[in-house]
């Protein structure tokens, strides 16, 4: 059996999808898991021995892989490129989201319980209202839903991102040179949120206060994390925060590097968003707050655990928000740090960093 697995975006997305890969195994047993993504994500599928292959859908019309008979096409990508892939790749059996002849973008049957949930929903069945309203109504995460619906083997793998010596060692490296290295416990903060879904994000000063507090109260070091785009909010909340023990990452990490520097950590305060997911990958205990994204579709596989805005609106995916406070104004720095306490004593570590 030949599989292609579609999942380009976002690198967050891709990082949890990775889950599926285990079990996609026990049904393909030693035959072909070729992933298909983004430039930018190949990196995160790396290493992984349950793949054997993962390509750029980028690659020219000759690419090898396009001209593959599969056996099982699985489409996890709502976004045109990727369902014209799908509709185009020669197969037996798809799964997921596709290009119609018609011209509109659809799903298979076998995975209306996820994409049910999004924009692909048609209007005849009630189109994105309805879909939001059953995302708010869901309770089953990210990997149950698919497990169920692909008719994988339980239990739900964790996700996995195998990080190179080389990014271990650039990560300790950063964390030695820039004093936090031996300070333990050493918390992570990736507080921020990509474009699409900017009321993710936690405050600066609330990242400011919870930082002073890791070094205050707990006598450890804040680590403030970021994309590239957050370079001035990173240092803002380190300038506000005001104590040594509080320092911004470095912005030229690669993404295996910066999955090194989380693997590093005692505990990761973050959004959902990738950090979140890279470190659920790595094992460590994540405290991940939510507010207008649906919290019931995040496993943290037993290391951490969620935080939900107090808010009735929660989970509303809505770009905009006139509500004040607003859900990440109402999680609160007291709250956060009593979850990091909690998880620095249920999973102890090492005193010091190598």
């Amino acid at each position: 059996m030949r599989i292609a697995l579609i999942k380009t975006g976002a690198l967050g997305d891709v990082v949890r999808t990775t889950s599926l890969l285990p079990a996609l195994r026990r049904v393909a047993a030693d035959d072909e898991i070729v992933w298909i993504t983004a430039a930018e994500a190949l990196t995160l599928l790396e290493g992984n021995p349950w793949l054997d292959l993962a390509v750029d859908i980028a690659d020219p019309p000759q690419a090898a892989w396009r001209r593959l008979s599969y056996d099982w096409v699985v489409s996890l990508d709502d976004e045109l490129p990727s369902c014209q892939l799908a509709a185009r790749l020669t197969c037996k059996r798809l799964s997921g989201a596709y290009q119609a002849p018609t011209g509109e973008l659809a799903y298979t049957p076998d995975v209306a319980e996820w994409f049910g949930m999004g924009r692909l929903r048609p209007q005849s069945q009630g189109g994105l209202e309805r879909a939001n309203q059953l995302k708010r109504a869901n309770h089953a995460t990210y990997g149950e839903i698919l497990y169920r619906a692909l008719g994988l083997p339980m239990p739900v793998a964790r996700p996995e991102v195998f990080i190179t010596d080389a990014g271990r060692e650039e990560a300790r490296q950063w964390l030695r040179s820039a004093g936090p290295g031996r300070a333990r416990p050493l918390v992570g903060l990736n507080t921020g949120a990509g474009g699409r879904w900017r009321f993710k994000a936690w405050g600066v000063e609330q990242t400011a206060g919870l930082a002073r507090a890791v070094v205050g109260e707990l006598g450890g070091a804040a680590v403030v994390l970021g994309g590239a785009k957050e370079r001035e909010r990173n240092q803002a909340i380190v300038s506000l925060a005001g104590v040594p023990g509080v320092v911004a990452a470095p912005r030229d990490l690669d993404l295996k590097s910066f999955a090194g520097l989380i693997a590093e950590l005692d505990v990761l305060v973050s959004s959902d968003s990738l950090a979140m997911h890279l470190g659920v990958a790595a094992g460590r205990p994540v405290i991940a707050f939510f507010g207008p994204t649906s919290d019931r579709e995040i496993d943290l596989f037993g290391l951490g655990e969620k935080v939900v805005t107090p808010l009735d609106c929660r989970c509303c995916y809505l770009n905009d928000c006139d509500v004040r406070p607003h859900c990440m104004q109402s999680i609160s720095v007291t709250t956060l740090l009593a979850a990091v306490r909690r998880w620095l004593e249920a999973v102890p570590r090492a005193v010091a960093a190598p």
